[in-house]
C-alpha cells in the first residue's frame, strides 16, 4: 500500500503519545514503589551506571582490558541487579514486572521500527489513516460486495433475467476491483433509480483504496459545482486538479446537474481522463436517447464510445426492501 504524508505524521504523533504515555505511566508507578521502599531509587540508579558502563566497554577498546571478560561481569552484575529489584517488589507485593514500561508494542518500544526494520504496529497504523484519509475524499458511504444481495432482483427466462444481468455485473464489478491497475478500462453504469449503481461503485471505491490507489468518488453535481465555485473564485479548492491526479475518478448521477453550463468541465475531465488512460466509472439514471438529447456529440461520443457499458436492470431495490419491512 502506497501511504500518504499526513499518515506518516499521524502515525508518528500516535506512536509518540503511545509512548510518552506508557513512559509516563512507568514514572508514576516508580514514584508509587520508592515512596514504600527507597531502596528500590537505589537499585534502579545502580542498573543505570551499569547499562552506561556496558555500552561504554562495547564503544570503546582497551588494549589493558579484556573487553569480553568485562562485559561478562557487566552484564552479571546487570543481572544481579535486576534480581535485587524484583526481590524487593516481590517482598512488598508487586508484581515482578510492575516497574516495567509497558509499551503497546513491546517489539519497538512504540518507535515504530526495530532493528533497523519498519514494525508491524507502525504499518497498521500507516494502513488506518491512509484508507481514513482517502475514504474522506469520497462524499458517499463506502461498503463490502458481501453487502450487494442479488435477491433483490427478480429472476426471468432467455434475455429477461435481471438476476442474471446483474450477477454478471456483479462478478465484472468484482473484477474489475480486484484487479484493479492504472491501465484499467473505464465503466458506465446505466439504469433507473434504485437499482444498485452507487452500491457497487461504493464497493469499488474501498477495495481499491484499501490496495493504497487515490480515488475521487463524488456525485457529479458536487464535483460541478465545487468547480464553478473555484473556477469564479467564491471557494478555495482545486476540484479539477484533484480529479487528473486521481488514480480512479468515480462520478455518481450524472444527468443531476442544474444546467448545460457544466457541459464544459464534464468534457474537460473526460477528454483528460481518456487522454491519461487513466480509469473512471460514471453512473446515470438517463437513458441512452436523454443522453442523446441531453448532451452534445462530443460528450456523447466519449461516453459511449471509451467507456465499458453496463446497463443495470431490475425494480427499484429501495421499493423492494421497504415492501418487505
Amino acid at each position: 500500500m502506497k501511504y500518504t504524508k499526513k499518515a506518516y505524521m499521524l502515525a508518528e504523533d500516535e506512536l509518540l503519545s503511545r509512548r510518552n504515555k506508557a513512559e509516563s505511566e512507568q514514572r508514576d508507578r516508580f514514584r508509587e514503589v520508592s515512596a514504600i521502599s527507597p531502596e528500590i531509587v537505589d537499585v534502579d540508579r545502580r542498573i543505570k551506571s551499569i547499562n552506561i558502563e556496558l555500552l561504554k566497554v562495547i564503544t570503546k577498546k582497551s588494549k589493558d582490558i579484556d573487553a569480553s571478560e568485562m562485559v561478562m561481569q557487566i552484564k552479571n552484575n546487570n543481572a544481579d541487579a535486576h534480581k535485587r529489584k524484583e526481590e524487593i517488589l516481590s517482598q512488598i507485593g508487586y508484581p515482578k514486572d510492575y516497574l516495567d514500561t509497558k509499551y503497546n508494542c513491546e517489539k519497538c518500544a512504540d518507535r515504530g521500527y526495530a532493528e533497523g526494520e519498519m514494525c508491524s504496529c507502525m504499518k497498521q497504523l500507516l494502513t488506518k489513516y491512509t484508507y481514513d484519509e482517502l475514504s474522506d475524499k469520497c462524499d458517499i458511504k463506502l461498503h463490502d460486495f458481501d453487502e450487494f444481495l442479488l435477491d433483490y432482483y427478480p429472476s426471468g427466462s432467455g434475455n429477461d433475467d435481471p438476476r442474471k444481468q446483474m450477477s454478471m455485473i456483479l462478478n465484472r464489478c468484482i473484477s474489475f476491483a480486484n484487479n484493479f491497475s492504472l491501465s484499467s478500462d473505464s465503466l458506465f453504469m446505466l439504469g433507473n433509480t434504485g437499482l444498485g449503481k452507487t452500491f457497487l461503485c461504493s464497493c469499488i471505491a474501498k477495495s481499491v483504496i484499501e490496495k493504497g490507489h487515490r480515488v475521487i468518488f463524488r456525485s457529479v453535481l458536487n464535483v460541478f459545482e465545487d468547480a464553478l465555485s473555484e473556477h469564479y473564485g467564491k471557494k478555495d479548492g482545486n476540484t479539477l486538479g484533484d480529479i487528473h491526479d486521481a488514480d480512479l475518478v468515480i462520478l455518481d448521477d450524472l444527468g443531476s446537474e442544474f444546467s448545460n453550463q457544466s457541459d464544459p468541465i464534464l468534457y474537460q475531465i473526460l477528454n483528460d481522463r481518456i487522454n491519461l488512460h487513466r480509469p473512471t466509472i460514471i453512473t446515470s439514471n438517463l437513458s441512452i436517447p436523454q443522453f442523446d438529447k441531453r448532451y452534445n456529440e462530443r460528450i456523447v461520443s466519449r461516453l459511449f464510445g471509451e467507456f465499458e457499458l453496463l446497463p443495470f436492470v431490475g425494480n427499484d431495490i429501495r421499493i423492494e426492501k421497504r415492501d418487505k419491512i
